[in-house]
């Protein structure tokens, strides 16, 4: 509507006092979210483009595979003057305003740079079909909303204040928490599954909610472990830059783990999750064997694959045991430990070990 030479833009919405100021929560559209928002540097981060690239995959992936994807709200404020309709449950503001963000920063240039790739793959494709589909997948992404809360009254110091007490006074929770939540990642589903079911790691247990195992407590790794190992092996890296596990391949997959597994820690020391007498129970172990199963099994393409993982039960997983002398780490006799130098190196020497001890022996 036009008041006085002005536009008004109405929001569905509900207003509230908080800290003795007016406070609204909103919706607003993805496509109307630029013509509002505005970024101050003196109130903000600087921007991190890989986690805005990270943001806008994010939201196209879940319209591409039709799965919930969720943006927590973006918190503004707003100098202009704001009327609420009481009736109608409405903010009205002018068309001019502008809302600076405090928090959500990167949520919203992830929504821009999403409907900016959108927008650029219709002018570069001549596929009439093609174009009709991403048409209709620019309209959904435009459509979508997020949650915007409005702060007003509060002057530049108190927007810096607004800042600091949004993003580093937050806990955030730790790897394998957010994992045991995380529904998106096919490797986070699978490690669940499997921690859950699994018979043997069942028995010997995967911690889900801390970050790490401190001393010898008797589980034998922790969840974001379990779900980088599967990834070591099906792919031999951590990250599944091929899309090997996706959902059509789950459920091979799925069931070729569980098998694996099994085997595994059944030839393996019975009591593997004891850290004072095996390097078993290490990250950087763990992943290493699953590197090298990823060798025996896929790269391979050993039909006689269990065969394979027999071997590893002949092999001295002891922290004394020279095995793994020259590997990326060594031996602490005051400690009775074997340690590694760092993750990446323990995993590429229990790799580099177990490929000489048992494959070019």
């Amino acid at each position: 509507m036009s008041v006085a030479n002005s536009i008004i833009i109405s929001f569905k919405g509900s207003k509230g006092r908080q800290f003795g100021r007016d406070t609204y929560v909103t919706m607003i559209p993805f496509n109307n979210l630029e013509n509002f928002f505005k970024v101050f540097p003196e109130v903000q981060r600087k921007l991190n483009k890989a986690r805005v690239k990270s943001i806008a995959k994010y939201i196209l992936d879940g319209i591409d595979k039709k799965r919930l994807t969720f943006l927590s709200a973006i918190t503004v404020t707003c100098k202009n003057e704001i009327q609420y309709n009481e009736d109608e449950s409405t903010i009205d503001v002018d068309i001019s305003t502008v809302f600076s963000i405090n928090d959500g920063q990167h949520r919203y240039e992830g929504i821009k740079l999403a409907i900016e790739n959108l927008q650029d793959k219709i002018q570069k494709s001549t596929n009439n079909n093609e174009i009709e589909i991403l048409k209709q997948k620019l309209n959904t992404l435009g459509n979508m909303t997020i949650p915007v809360v409005i702060f007003t009254g509060i002057d530049q110091k108190g927007e810096q204040q607004l800042f600091h007490d949004l993003n580093l006074l937050a806990g955030k929770p730790n790897k394998s928490i957010a994992l045991n939540f995380d529904s998106s990642d096919q490797y986070s589903k699978l490690a669940k599954d499997l921690a859950k079911n699994n018979e043997q790691l069942l028995r010997l247990e995967v911690e889900t909610e801390k970050t790490q195992i401190r001393g010898n407590k008797g589980k034998l790794m922790v969840l974001s472990t379990l779900r980088n190992m599967l990834c070591y092996i099906i792919t031999g890296a951590n990250k599944d830059k091929d899309g090997k596990l996706d959902i059509e391949t789950y459920t091979e997959y799925r069931n070729t783990l569980d098998e694996i597994l099994n085997l595994l820690f059944e030839v393996l020391p019975e009591d593997a999750s004891n850290r004072d007498r095996y390097i078993i129970g290490t990250a950087a172990t763990l992943q290493g064997i699953g590197k090298y199963l990823n060798e025996v099994i896929y790269v391979q393409n050993n039909l006689d694959w269990q065969s394979e993982v027999k071997k590893l039960g002949t092999i001295d997983w002891s922290h004394s045991s020279s095995v793994w002398e020259g590997y990326g780490g060594s031996y602490i006799p005051e400690k009775n430990k074997f340690v590694f130098t760092g993750t990446s190196a323990g995993i590429n020497g229990v790799y580099e070990a177990l490929k000489n001890k048992l494959i070019n022996k």
